[in-house]
């Protein structure tokens, strides 16, 4: 489960940075309180979400050009600004391929649209207009701009102006429990925080954080998901870390499938269903989609931003590993780790990774190699019930080194 990942004390900074990636998501994600009953408003999130709906569908260009018609159409509407920072945002994070010159234009669009949205959010509540849906603004601008600090590796920057936007959004949430699309922030922050180890939470509550609910912030996640208007596709993209981490696979499943049938041409929405179909035990099915994601790569990994290509490597290393290719596995699983240590933040390398690299070893009779990842899967909270009668294993039940690992 993700708790694995926690048990490490060399881990302090990334938890602390994960802390406040938590608090900022719930700003941004908050940010949404775009009402139905005016009419231009609801063209507004018409267009709003038309905008959204294409980047989702990998159309980046057009998307800026309905976020920009928007701007044109509602200049004085703080929201089209916001998302369209979000959207940037995103694209900011999963930087792959791109020029100085690009990553600069891109840094200074994610500053001034945000920024934006928080100028014509706070001249809107000195004019009373609107109130709620500009303070939800500012809060939401003020996590895209934390966030940014983040990726940009200035964290107590990020920190502050994720704190501030969070006490904003919470404020405002309290006062009408039918904003369904503040629960996605609300379900971020409770589900991840609840899961950090005890030294974490402490640091948490230190730095004006509070204490989370597992079951709670998963529940609030699929209250997004099955009643938002903006924010549906984002709340499914988390739940799949959430399934995945309590190992529900049939949900996981459900999430990856719905994700892949409903924008095909998005390939970040492709392989974690692979994943899904191996957990699923569908491994025709998966390999068949494997080579659909290939297809669509052109054989060529290198094309995902490394965040993705991590989990590329590790998806492929557990099919091929279902599929008795151990040393294609071996090698998948390799590169996950390899990769993984060039990521920011940080992708940390899961106990199943550990295992199935072990295992693949085992298979392979690379006796030396084998009890080396067993042993980090362990360290990370990796558990088998009877692993000595399992068939890689099966050759080294009588191996006191094996024994001796397995606590047996």
């Amino acid at each position: 489960m993700i708790q694995e990942e926690c048990n490490n004390p060399g881990i302090f900074s990334y938890l602390f940075l994960f802390i406040i990636s938590c608090i900022l998501l719930c700003n941004y994600s908050n940010a949404e309180t775009l009402s139905s009953h005016n009419p231009q408003k609801s063209l507004l999130v018409e267009k709003i979400r038309l905008a959204m709906d294409l980047s989702y569908q990998m159309n980046i260009e057009r998307s800026e050009s309905v976020f920009d018609e928007a701007i044109s159409e509602w200049p004085d509407d703080p929201e089209p600004y916001l998302f369209k920072g979000g959207l940037y945002l995103n694209m900011f994070q999963n930087l792959n391929n791109k020029t100085e010159e690009e990553v600069y234009k891109l840094k200074d669009q994610i500053l001034y649209l945000n920024n934006k949205a928080i100028e014509i959010s706070r001249k809107r509540t000195k004019e009373s207009l609107g109130y709620e849906s500009a303070q939800y603004c500012i809060g939401g601008a003020t996590g895209n701009i934390g966030r940014f600090y983040i990726l940009n590796g200035q964290m107590w920057k990020a920190f502050w102006k994720g704190k501030k936007g969070y006490k904003m959004m919470k404020k405002i949430v309290d006062k009408d429990q039918e904003y369904h699309d503040a629960y996605l922030g609300l379900g971020i922050y409770n589900y991840f925080s609840a899961i950090m180890p005890k030294f974490v939470k402490a640091l948490s509550f230190l730095l004006g954080g509070t204490t989370g609910d597992k079951d709670n912030g998963i529940r609030q996640l699929e209250l997004v998901r099955d009643n938002s208007s903006l924010l549906s596709v984002e709340a499914r993209k988390i739940l799949l870390r959430t399934y995945r981490g309590e190992e529900d696979w049939d949900a996981f499943y459900l999430n990856s499938k719905w994700l892949a049938e409903h924008y095909p041409e998005n390939v970040y929405f492709q392989v974690p269903y692979v994943y899904g179909l191996t957990q699923n035990k569908q491994y025709s099915d998966a390999h068949n989609h494997l080579n659909k994601v290939n297809t669509m790569l052109q054989n060529d990994p290198s094309q995902l931003a490394i965040n993705m290509r991590v989990k590329y490597f590790r998806y492929l290393g557990l099919l091929n590993y279902k599929l008795g290719n151990y040393s294609i596995s071996k090698q998948s699983y390799m590169k996950a780790l390899d990769l993984s240590r060039g990521v920011f933040p940080p992708t940390r390398i899961w106990g199943e990774d550990y295992y199935y690299l072990a295992s693949s070893n085992a298979r392979l009779e690379k006796e030396d190699d084998a009890f080396k990842y067993l042993r980090k899967a362990i360290d990370k909270g990796w558990q088998i019930d009877n692993m000595d009668k399992l068939p890689e294993w099966r050759p080294y039940n009588h191996n006191r080194e094996f024994l001796l690992i397995i606590g047996k």
